[in-house]
């Protein structure tokens, strides 16, 4: 989910043994592991190309970093014509940073990718990850027996924070195998809220989790193909302007397309909206700032929604945009729209949601899918006498 611009540590967790850990959840642990703000995917593109892999017919990864799996669906009856084309999307690549200067005591200085929030910059953990392997650092916070009164008062902007790795030179910084542009991202793990609450906490979960759900969504047709062409697209830089996903439209026909993606909770105290919950189901996108949906989509997935009793919630967010801004552009222009889960505290190391919506969400699309043979595509609905 990117920002409108107008506007681990593998020690994780094991899971529970009172209850066994979902598909979703377990592919959603392994990549949230990994760090790779926006152009810097490669380690999110190698664990997805791996499990990819098995399940699809085919799987690539373009020049722009893009990992696309496509599962060929078995043709129509004979004299039919051929099977229609989908594109589903989830980005892969997260908020962070670059390293932008080495000062000469060893301080890191950073350069925002994406929309981070100064405000909770300040004392948070980060991996700068190098060509040797990735580094701890935590960026630096004025101590609280140091702060005047000015100082409470006042967010830091990010041009003037620091990143402290240990290093006391430039020269030891160097020395640890760091370089200016490295990739910076939020330390974190996939854990369980509470106990047996069934909400996860990480960074990354945007779009991580959209990426472990259309692995989950892939894995129901290891054995037997879907009635349409899945093209799932893994896509790069997507909260820096929706790019990876503007070269797969150029790259793949498709007759529909669909991204899956995070959506902005408004239900947490501060804010009370009453739009978006966690736990009340995936929410079908109505518009945001990069798209509206298509009203054919719409129609497919509230009908989805309703054959398989999956309670669903509409997106209606200006301040936000998905790859289907980009997606919606394919050949002449296709029919797009967007399946989004709710997500707490977006955009930080302490993104929330609930697996409900994630196995909703997986339900919606596998519904979805099982529809669009005889989905009625066209703008205008035809009109019943």
């Amino acid at each position: 989910m990117s920002t409108d611009s107008r506007s681990t540590d593998r020690s994780t967790p094991a899971p529970s043994p009172e209850r066994r850990e979902s598909r979703i959840i377990s592919h959603l642990r392994d990549l949230v592991a990994l760090t790779g703000p926006s152009g810097g995917e490669e380690d999110v593109a190698r664990a997805l190309l791996r499990a990819a892999r098995p399940l699809a017919d085919s799987v690539d990864i373009d020049a722009f970093g893009n990992v696309v799996a496509v599962r060929r669906a078995a043709e129509r009856a004979e004299g039919g014509e051929g099977a229609r084309r989908l594109i589903i999307a989830a980005h892969t690549d997260e908020v962070g940073f670059r390293v932008r200067q080495v000062t000469a005591q060893g301080f890191l200085r950073l350069e925002k990718v994406g929309g981070t929030d100064d405000r909770i910059l300040p004392a948070t953990r980060v991996w700068v990850r190098t060509g040797a392997g990735r580094l701890l650092g935590v960026i630096g916070t004025k101590s609280a027996h140091l702060l005047a009164d000015t100082d409470r008062q006042r967010v830091v902007p990010y041009t003037e924070l620091y990143v402290d790795v240990g290093a006391r030179s430039a020269e030891e910084a160097t020395d640890m195998g760091i370089r200016l542009g490295d990739p910076v991202g939020f330390v974190g793990e996939l854990a369980e809220l509470g106990k047996g609450s069934g909400r996860y906490i990480a960074h990354a979960l945007d779009d991580r989790a959209g990426c472990a759900v259309l692995l989950a969504l892939l894995e129901r047709y290891r054995d037997t193909p879907p009635p349409v062409t899945l093209i799932v697209a893994f896509t790069v830089q997507e909260e820096v302007g929706l790019r990876g996903a503007q070269a797969v439209a150029s790259a793949h026909q498709a007759d529909v397309a669909l991204a899956l993606d995070m959506t902005a909770a408004d239900d947490t105290p501060e804010v009370q909206g009453g739009h978006l919950s966690l736990g009340a189901g995936p929410a079908i996108k109505v518009m945001d700032f990069s798209t509206l949906a298509h009203p054919a989509v719409r129609r497919g997935l509230l009908a989805a929604a309703q054959a398989g009793g999956i309670a669903v919630q509409h997106e209606l967010l200006k301040g936000i945009g998905t790859d289907a801004g980009a997606l919606q552009y394919a050949g002449k222009g296709i029919p797009t729209g967007a399946v989004s889960v709710a997500n707490r505290f977006t955009h930080s190391p302490v993104e929330v949601l609930d697996e409900r919506d994630l196995e909703g969400a997986l339900d919606l699309l596998h519904g979805f899918v099982a529809l669009l043979p005889d989905l009625d595509l066209r703008f205008l609905a035809e009109e019943k006498d």
